[in-house]
């Protein structure tokens, strides 16, 4: 039998220390996020009325840590908390940014608003309204919430770092798949996108020139980027590569290079 008070002043505790964990947070914001009636929300949260289990899960996935849920429920629906910690290992440990970051950086608009934000000027939230709409408020506060974006004091949103890169082969295939669906063709004859594609055959000797067209070009862009005086607010997108169709036709002592 589920002890209702226990389990509603469990909630409304995680609920406060959730929206005092960060001034983004509110409670219209968890309405939006678990898809729960506002005015639900809002009584659960002044303790006026308990809620459905079914509700107090969707609140508990949002304003609780894995570890924290796990307790919860371990508390106040046992059946589902021993059935949940056999699914985990022994040892819960809090995701790291770098899942966080992979997981996000799958996800859309997410993609987007991230890449806005890991530059030298970062974004703000007006920004991030205007470009994606509710839906992109609601994913900026679930990428603050996982500590992979931070809200200066001022009001500018960025990464911890002022830029980023992707080093490992496939991530960085699924980037540029999704810059595929943020090109916009409507920019083409016009300073801000161009867009080609080239073939060509050429003698085994000249390949190493096409590869180091191609590192210059990305050397030239860094160094503009991150020129003081070329840093604005116009955030931009380039996406690169280059590759042979056949590997066979490459010699293999050359191939590892």
């Amino acid at each position: 039998m589920v002890n209702e008070q226990a389990l509603l002043t469990d909630l409304v505790d995680a609920i406060n220390a959730w929206t005092e964990g960060s001034r983004s947070r509110s409670l219209s914001g968890l309405a939006r996020r678990t898809g729960v009636a506002y005015s639900t929300i809002r009584r659960i949260a002044q303790n006026e009325s308990v809620p459905h289990p079914y509700t107090a899960l969707a609140i508990s996935e949002v304003v609780m840590t894995t570890l924290q849920r796990l307790e919860f429920l371990k508390k106040h629906f046992p059946t589902i908390g021993n059935l949940m910690e056999e699914c985990y290992p022994t040892k819960l440990e809090a995701e790291p940014n770098g899942e966080a970051l992979k997981k996000f950086l799958s996800m859309e608009p997410h993609n987007r608003i991230f890449n806005i934000a890991a530059t030298v000027r970062g974004t703000t939230r007006r920004a991030i309204q205007s470009l994606c709409g509710q839906v992109g408020s609601d994913s900026l506060d679930e990428m603050l919430d996982a500590g992979l974006l931070v809200e200066l004091n001022d009001g500018t949103i960025k990464y911890t770092n002022d830029s980023w890169t992707q080093s490992n082969v496939e991530d960085a295939l699924q980037q540029i798949r999704h810059s595929t669906e943020h090109f916009d063709k409507n920019l083409i004859g016009t300073e801000g996108a161009s867009l080609m594609h080239s073939t060509g055959s050429i003698k085994p000797e000249r390949i190493p020139e096409v590869k180091a067209l191609v590192l210059k070009f990305i050397k030239d862009l860094s160094a503009l980027k991150n020129d003081e005086e070329s840093v604005g607010d116009i955030h931009f997108f380039c996406d690169l590569m280059y590759s042979l169709y056949d590997r066979q036709e490459w010699a293999p002592n050359e191939e590892r290079n």
